[in-house]
């Protein structure tokens, strides 16, 4: 499925990842943010340019099935998104993938959290996502103890369906998740 840009609440718009050195230093400086990496890969886990390109440069270019993309406010980008099919049941204790669309974000500016932005973006998102044909169910995973996260997909329409034991490795420690599933209305 390819995206346009999506335009949000609040001036929001998402747009697709750039194989561009602007997009890739973005992600190289949220993704060394300490506090940004305490909800996302882990503070021992920080990304230089290199590895940023070899993570996210495949997708950039389309060459990989997960559709990346930056959300921004009047030109400013504020965070990372991704989607994608899920082709994998397993990956997520269900019982079928056919339909099922996975998705990812983080916010990439501490100081932009709790301002009701990653609600709009993924409500948008969510909207552009079930207009597709065959869509039926969005799934997150995000760790339970990640409650600012939750919060927010729960105001989205996503229901804790269920914990999967031990799903993200985190700074050492394995760490249990919650599935949050949204229902094609």
């Amino acid at each position: 499925m390819d995206t346009p840009v999506v335009e949000a609440a609040n001036g929001l718009r998402i747009r697709l990842l750039r194989d561009a050195g602007e997009d890739y230093e973005l992600l190289t400086h949220w993704l060394s943010d300490e506090r940004v990496l305490e909800f996302i890969f882990g503070r021992d886990t920080p990304f230089d340019y290199h590895k940023v390109v070899q993570k996210y440069g495949p997708r950039a270019e389309g060459r990989n099935r997960v559709v990346a993309c930056i959300f921004e406010q009047a030109g400013q980008p504020l965070g990372y998104l991704q989607f994608y099919a899920v082709d994998d049941a397993t990956e997520y204790s269900l019982e079928s993938a056919e339909g099922v669309y996975g998705v990812d974000l983080f916010i990439g500016e501490p100081e932009q959290w709790n301002k009701g932005i990653g609600t709009a973006v993924l409500e948008a998102l969510t909207q552009y996502l079930f207009e597709g044909p065959g869509v039926t169910r969005i799934v997150i995973d995000t760790q339970v103890t990640n409650s600012r996260a939750i919060r927010c997909y729960e105001k989205c329409g996503f229901r804790c369906e269920k914990v999967l034991p031990r799903h993200e490795l985190h700074e050492g420690e394995w760490r249990d998740c919650w599935l949050m599933v949204k229902v094609r209305p």
